[in-house]
C-alpha cells in the first residue's frame, strides 16, 4: 500500500509541474485509466482481515493463469457466500471450468452442501444472442476438477447440459447460486430453474453480465417483471438478492 501511495503522489506531483502545463491533467487521468485497466482492482484491502482474504483469493487465481475472473470478482463471490450463511438452503454453480470460482466457493461455505453443473465438455450451441463464442470452449475434464476440489466435504458434482442435470436437486432450496455460462440460453435455463428454489435473502451472482450481450439480455427478461433488482457490479457480474418466498415444491416446473 505504500508503494501505491508513493506512486500515486509521484503522479500528483508530475501532473502539476508547470513544465507540463496544461497537458498534466490529462496526462495523469490517462496514467490512472491505464492503470486502473490492468489492475482492475477499485477498492482498499488496507484491513488486515481483507487483506488475507484477498490474497488467497489471489494464489487460487494464479493457479490458473489463463483465468479471465478478477481478484475483486472472485473476492465478491467470497463475500456474498460468507454472507448467505445465515440464510437456510445449500450452494450452487453452474459453469464450474477448471474449478477456480468453485474453490473460492468452497473455502467459504462452511458445511452447506454445494452442487457443481458442467458439461465438463465446452460450451453447448450459441444462440443468435451470443457472439465470440463457439461449442466446446472452455472444455475441462470432469477428473480433473474433481481432483483439484477433492479435500472438501459436501461437494456434489453433475455431468451433463443443466437444466436436466439438475432433477436430483429439484426439490432442493438455495441461499447462494453462482452463475458463469456465458450464453443467453444457458442464462434462462439457470434463472428458471434456480429463482424458484431461492430463500428470501439468498443472493444469486452471474459473471458476464456487463461484458456479455446474452447474458444481460437473459437477466433483463427474467426480472423485468418481477420485484428484484438486478444489480451491475464494478467487474462483470451483477447480482441479486431474492425477495420473494421459494415456490412450493409441488407448483414447480423443471425448466
Amino acid at each position: 500500500m505504500w508503494v501505491q501511495q508513493t506512486a500515486k503522489s509521484s503522479l500528483e506531483r508530475i501532473a502539476t509541474s508547470p513544465l507540463l502545463g496544461p497537458f498534466g491533467r490529462p496526462l495523469l487521468r490517462a496514467v490512472q485509466y491505464a492503470l486502473s485497466l490492468h489492475h482492475r482492482e477499485v477498492v482498499s484491502y488496507d484491513q488486515p482481515e481483507r487483506a488475507s482474504a484477498i490474497e488467497r483469493v489471489r494464489e487460487i487465481l494464479a493457479g490458473w493463469p489463463t483465468q479471465v475472473m478478477s481478484a475483486d470478482e472472485a473476492y465478491m463471490i467470497r463475500c456474498t457466500v460468507l454472507s448467505t450463511a445465515k440464510v437456510e438452503g445449500d450452494l450452487a454453480e453452474v459453469g464450474v471450468f477448471r474449478g477456480t470460482s468453485a474453490k473460492v466457493i468452497c473455502e467459504a461455505k462452511g458445511d452447506r452442501p454445494l452442487h457443481l453443473f458442467d458439461t465438463f465438455e465446452g460450451l453447448p450451441p450459441t444462440s443468435r444472442f451470443d457472439s465470440g463464442f463457439q461449442a466446446g470452449q472452455y472444455a475441462c475434464s470432469l477428473d480433473s476438477v474433481g481432483d483439484y476440489l477433492k479435500d472438501f466435504r459436501n461437494v456434489q458434482f453433475y455431468k451433463g447440459h443443466f437444466p436436466m442435470t439438475g432433477e436430483p436437486i429439484k426439490s432442493r432450496c438455495f441461499s447462494f447460486v453462482h452463475l458463469d455460462v456465458d450464453l443467453f440460453e444457458s442464462t434462462v435455463a439457470a434463472l428458471q430453474f434456480f429463482y424458484p428454489r431461492m430463500n428470501p435473502g439468498a443472493i444469486l451472482i452471474s459473471h458476464d453480465y456487463v461484458a456479455f450481450a446474452g447474458v444481460r439480455r437473459a437477466f433483463d427478461e427474467f426480472f423485468e417483471n418481477k420485484c428484484e433488482p438486478v444489480v451491475e457490479l464494478s467487474g462483470n457480474q451483477c447480482l441479486v438478492v431474492k425477495i420473494t418466498p421459494p415456490i412450493p415444491y409441488a407448483d414447480r416446473q423443471l425448466s
